[in-house]
């Protein structure tokens, strides 16, 4: 399920977490998030912030898109050196897999 936390959507196990406004949940990207009710965060059907990068290449990755079809997703998406490391961490593979498999446009390197 999506949640957005922390200045992004994110992914999350809903068998693992119950996400509940300022308590913190592991991301499917790896990050511990908090949803604010400050921020909206808990508004039901309104997203202010766009998708994290690696929630979103690894929920598709899950759900066996092809990959074609998740390079074409990731070009919607700036990668930094650090959302990268993050991906090829999550999804156990190289970094050099894990840039090919985004086409890793990135930013700030």
């Amino acid at each position: 399920m999506w949640q957005q936390a922390d200045g992004k959507r994110h992914v999350y196990d809903t068998v693992r977490h119950r996400v509940q406004a300022g308590c913190p949940f592991t991301a499917l990207c790896g990050e511990t998030v908090t949803p604010q009710i400050e921020r909206g965060d808990m508004t039901a059907g309104l997203w202010f912030d766009g998708e994290c990068p690696v929630c979103t290449v690894v929920l598709a990755k899950a759900l066996g898109w092809p990959v074609r079809e998740i390079f074409d997703l990731a070009h919607r998406f700036a990668w930094s050196l650090e959302l990268l490391t993050r991906l090829a961490e999550v999804l156990h593979c190289s970094f050099g897999e894990v840039t090919e498999l985004t086409g890793a446009r990135m930013v700030g390197a």
